[in-house]
């Protein structure tokens, strides 16, 4: 066995701690490692859309950003699901801290390396790096919650965490504004300063991480989240089925034939579609004059069209796990489709919003509402994948998810809609948007397991 095997290998129970001490460490941990997985994941959004961001300060069309920002999606899909087949039988202490030491070490050598930035073959290059060190994020996170809370409560915990995202989104933009100050004033120097701040930030991120996160309860002696929690089962789904089967087994026993799953995979795909294209071109969007159907915005405030999305986001996220508790009894397909529909009436008010500075704070109120809307639907992407399969299939269920999600997602929000830009227009995209909130729908309630809702 290899050194990286035997670091990456799940830890060995550790002897059991003695019952009048178990509830003051399960306590002190589960903050811990959720504190650890929020901060590891939002550090991976630090340097996973930076040609989104920058995309008002390249200077490439649409089509190059596109093709480039398509790479990086492509690869982070093919690998979420063979990084989450991985991570179900690996150490989430060093796969969350290794990915995030990698991928803020691949982005530094984008922005010190001279000429990547300038190059659309070796940007994409490194972007298909890049993005396959990220698949490493997610299927860690997602381990965590599974291992450490239990049914009734995940919920809350997994809504929490997913406010990663959105943090780890909306400061992008500042701490790549911020590194400004460290470029010339061309806009090359500029980009490559906003590659190089984030990855020096991340790599410093990971360490942190990795002391702080433990993989499951069994390994510092505590019982599992079932034992601790037995009140808290909603259902029996066969963990210990999963245990000794092989890779192989697992993705056709519990993934590939698992329709629910896989009509939910594609409801991701185009929840993604949604999610990347309004936030990855907004920027752009923004920053286009009138004569092309853009907003006519500059590019710092049309940089801020980024924030602002994932700022609405937060709040999204933390409604929708209201709303899906609150409403529909934990139905989290049955939440989806009340969000997606509010999305499409958003969608119609941010195409018909005037272009001109003026008009920037409107657009911005539109953004953070669609952030609002549609967040909530992404964060149940992998949340409900997970519950439709044993725990030990976590990260494999997720990670199918996330396949589906970025890579017809992603390909269609980003290069397709680079595509349609150039030559369509933007009219054609807003189209587009709203075909994919109405596919969403569909296939959301098309996944719907009535057994994983409150009685």
């Amino acid at each position: 066995m290899s050194k990286l095997t035997e670091w990456l290998k799940v830890p060995e129970p550790a002897p059991r701690l003695p019952a009048n001490k178990v509830k003051s460490v399960y306590n002190f941990n589960r903050y811990r490692v959720f504190l650890s997985i929020f901060i590891g994941y939002m550090g991976y959004y630090f340097v996973r859309n930076s040609t989104s961001v920058l995309s008002g300060v390249l200077e490439m069309s649409a089509t190059e950003i596109g093709i480039i920002t398509c790479a990086g999606f492509l690869s982070y899909g093919l690998s979420k699901f063979i990084s989450g087949l991985i991570s179900d039988r690996s150490n989430s202490k060093v796969f969350l801290a290794l990915g995030l030491f990698l991928s803020g070490l691949v982005n530094l050598i984008i922005g010190v390396v001279p000429g990547i930035v300038t190059s659309v073959l070796l940007f994409t290059i490194m972007y298909l790096l890049n993005g396959w060190i990220q698949g490493m994020g997610y299927p860690p996170g997602a381990r965590t919650l599974m291992y450490w809370y239990s049914d009734k409560e995940r919920i809350t915990w997994a809504t929490l965490w997913n406010l990663s995202h959105n943090f780890g989104g909306a400061i992008a933009p500042i701490l790549i504004g911020l590194s400004f100050a460290f470029a010339g004033d061309t806009a090359v120097s500029q980009v490559q300063a906003g590659f190089v701040v984030p990855g020096l930030v991340c790599m410093g991120m990971a360490v942190l991480v990795f002391f702080m996160q433990v993989d499951n309860p069994q390994a510092i002696g505590l019982p599992t989240i079932e034992e601790y929690k037995p009140d808290e089962v909603i259902k029996s789904k066969g963990v210990a089925e999963a245990s000794d089967l092989s890779i192989m087994e697992i993705s056709k026993k519990y993934i590939f034939s698992n329709t629910k799953l896989i009509n939910y995979s594609i409801y991701s795909a185009f929840v993604y579609i949604l999610r990347y294209g309004i936030v990855s071109w907004a920027p752009k969007f923004l920053s286009s004059s009138a004569e092309v159907g853009g907003k006519g915005l500059g590019k710092l405030a049309s940089m801020g069209g980024f924030s602002v999305f994932e700022i609405g986001g937060i709040f999204g996220m933390l409604l929708a796990g209201y709303v899906s508790i609150k409403f529909f009894k934990n139905s989290k397909p049955l939440t989806n489709v009340m969000f997606l529909l509010v999305t499409i009436a958003l969608l119609g008010v941010y195409w018909i919003i005037p272009p001109g500075e003026e008009y920037q704070m409107y657009n911005y109120i539109i953004l953070v509402a669609l952030g609002l809307a549609i967040y909530g639907p992404v964060m149940f992407c992998g949340l409900y994948s997970m519950e439709l399969v044993p725990k030990n299939v976590a990260g494999a269920a997720s990670g199918i998810s996330g396949t589906f999600s970025y890579i017809f997602g992603s390909i269609v929000a980003t290069l397709g809609m680079g595509i349609i830009v150039d030559n369509y227009g933007w009219g054609v995209t807003f189209v587009v948007l709203v075909g994919a909130a109405i596919g969403g729908i569909i296939f959301s309630l098309l996944a719907r397991d009535k057994s994983l809702e409150f009685k």
